[in-house]
Parts: structure tokens; C-alpha cells; sequence
């Protein structure tokens, strides 16, 4: 199951983002993903804290495995992308993939500089067992 029909989430990389060389260090990647499932999340009229509040579960990440293929650098605009690789009762794997525009002559082109997959549990927010991942989040796709 591969399935993304959101629009990427856009960043500009500042300062802070990068290490003395002037690349992205690469904690910040696991930052920016954070935000681009924030507005995944978002994009549902869900918060984590609604999540917790009004149904009881929690979505922590239990693994990832992260790439790096190019330095990305001040000034560059990500676009982060999700795609749900494959769902369970209890946790969903995401491939989240940074990428930044690159031109080459009069193309125009996408270049993959990171990406992560991710696996992410339900919990229960009382017992802070696996839960079944309820089927409403991931209607909007």
C-alpha cells in the first residue's frame, strides 16, 4: 500500500538548521519531518493533543531508518513528501522524503536530498498499549 494524494509540506531552510559547513545537520531532518506530520495531522483538523484528549491515543514513533543522499543548504526549499507504505492494526510504516527544486539547463527537476521511514505505533493512552489504528485517520486520503 502506497498512497499520498496531500500536497508536499514546504520549508525554507534558516541558520539554525545548519552546521558550521552550512549543510543541514542532519538531526534537523528528523525536525522537519516532525512538522510536515504536524500538518499531515493538521490537514484532518487533528492536533496530537486532540488525539491524547479526545480519543486516547498517542502516535510515537517506535523506529526509523534515515538516508542522505545530498547536502541540503541555507536558503533551500524543501518539499517533504509522505507516503503511507503500509498499514497494520496497530502502526503504520511512512516514507517521508525531502526533495528541492534543481535546474538544469531550461529543466526544471526534483532531487531527493533525505528521507526516513518511519514506523509509527497507536497507543492506548491509559494502558500505553498498541491500539487499532482507527480507520478515520486516514479517510481525507
Amino acid at each position: 500500500m502506497t498512497t499520498n494524494t496531500n500536497p508536499p509540506f514546504i520549508y525554507r531552510v534558516c541558520y539554525s538548521d545548519t552546521d558550521a559547513a552550512g549543510f543541514i545537520y542532519h538531526g534537523r531532518y528528523l525536525e522537519i519531518f516532525e512538522r510536515s506530520r504536524a500538518e499531515w495531522l493538521a490537514q484532518r483538523d487533528l492536533t496530537p493533543t486532540k488525539l491524547i484528549k479526545e480519543f486516547g491515543v498517542l502516535l510515537p514513533v517506535r523506529e526509523l531508518k534515515m538516508n542522505f543522499y545530498k547536502p541540503g543548504r541555507l536558503d533551500d526549499i524543501l518539499f517533504i513528501d509522505q507516503v503511507i507504505e503500509h498499514r497494520g492494526r496497530t502502526q503504520v510504516a511512512v516514507k517521508q522524503t525531502a526533495q528541492r527544486r534543481i535546474f538544469q539547463g531550461n529543466v526544471e527537476d526534483m532531487e531527493v536530498i533525505a528521507s526516513a521511514v518511519l514506523h509509527i505505533v497507536c497507543i492506548d493512552t491509559t494502558t500505553l498499549k498498541p491500539k487499532a489504528i482507527p480507520d478515520w485517520l486516514f479517510i481525507a486520503e
